[in-house]
């Protein structure tokens, strides 16, 4: 997700930014639109164009860009620019407009999107506070934030399909659900949560609990099971990047920084399907579409792309780096 701090203020501002000349730029668009990559390095939003394996990046739509959390498909998109922070919408046609959202939480540090992008759940560190916003039409909803102080610092976040539950991973804490009209549920004590994603169906949801090396699953906020577990016999503990299911349901997908691969799980038997090996240790983890597809690098100027599509059988593609400008 993002790691810079969001602060949302200006929106007048932030309009006159959106407008102006060389702020924002008109991409030629030829084939679909395969997701949108934010750059930290060139501050800059730019289209994946093309199917996959034929995918090039195009002319940025959005420079100047301090921060950017992007839904996937790009219909919205959470962006800072000059330390002022806001939801823009309409970047999947090229005409980014700010929207206006009454009540949003200020220091937004962190967002989860759903798989299509029509919710969102933000949080804010300094605040200790977790909000859920819904995209419907032209404006953003947002709900009454939630003070979660009593449980520490967050340290993963998820949000079903449907936008109904919201699993939250809490440092000396542990991982529990929020379910739309329940009170928060405790669903499994643990040191560290690292990751956590739930299938397509919102019925059950996977997490990473690293300090005993093992894939936990819950379904419908039931007790626990282990999924698999993450032990390595006479190797380094894995050091997993994420986690999320395949669009058909059958396989559960995690990205490793120790063994530079992306681990593929049959969910049916738990067992491990297939090893897809990087020449990297992957350092994102960002939904690109509701395929889904999902970024895995590309935190530098001009670096290759590798995209790991997880919409069936999950593969990982190459996209060109960014020409220099």
């Amino acid at each position: 997700m993002i790691s810079s701090c969001f602060r949302v203020s200006a929106p007048a501002a932030l309009l006159l930014l959106l407008a102006s000349p060389g702020k924002t730029q008109t991409a030629n668009f030829q084939g679909p639109i395969g997701g949108f990559v934010f750059s930290g390095a060139s501050k800059t939003v730019r289209p994946l164009l093309g199917l996959a394996g034929s995918t090039h990046l195009a002319s940025p739509i959005l420079s100047q860009v301090e921060s950017a959390s992007i839904a996937p498909g790009g219909k919205w998109a959470f962006i800072t620019r000059s330390r002022r922070s806001a939801f823009v919408s309409g970047l999947d046609s090229l005409t980014p407009v700010e929207a206006s959202v009454d009540g949003l939480i200020e220091s937004v540090d962190r967002i989860a999107w759903s798989r299509d992008g029509s919710f969102a759940v933000l949080y804010s560190s300094s605040g200790n506070l977790l909000q859920r916003v819904r995209f419907s039409g032209s404006q953003p909803v947002a709900d009454a934030a939630i003070d979660v102080s009593s449980w520490g610092q967050l340290t993963t976040l998820a949000i079903d399909p449907a936008g109904q539950q919201i699993a939250a991973g809490f440092a000396a804490s542990g991982l529990y659900l929020f379910a739309a009209g329940q009170s928060p549920a405790l669903l499994l004590s643990m040191a560290n949560p690292q990751a956590a994603a739930f299938d397509g169906t919102g019925q059950w949801l996977y997490a990473i609990d690293p300090d005993n090396q093992r894939i936990v699953q819950f379904q419908s906020g039931s007790a626990f099971s282990v999924f698999a577990s993450l032990v390595q016999p006479n190797g380094p503990a894995l050091q997993p990047a994420g986690l999320a299911v395949s669009g058909d349901g059958r396989y559960l997908l995690m990205p490793d920084a120790t063994t530079q691969s992306v681990l593929v799980y049959e969910i049916g038997s738990g067992s491990l399907a297939n090893t897809i090996p990087l020449s990297f240790a992957p350092s994102r983890f960002e939904a690109l579409s509701a395929g889904p597809a999902f970024l895995l690098n590309g935190n530098k100027r001009n670096e290759w792309l590798l995209v790991l599509d997880a919409s069936q059988t999950p593969t990982v593609y190459f996209v060109p780096g960014e020409a220099a400008r």
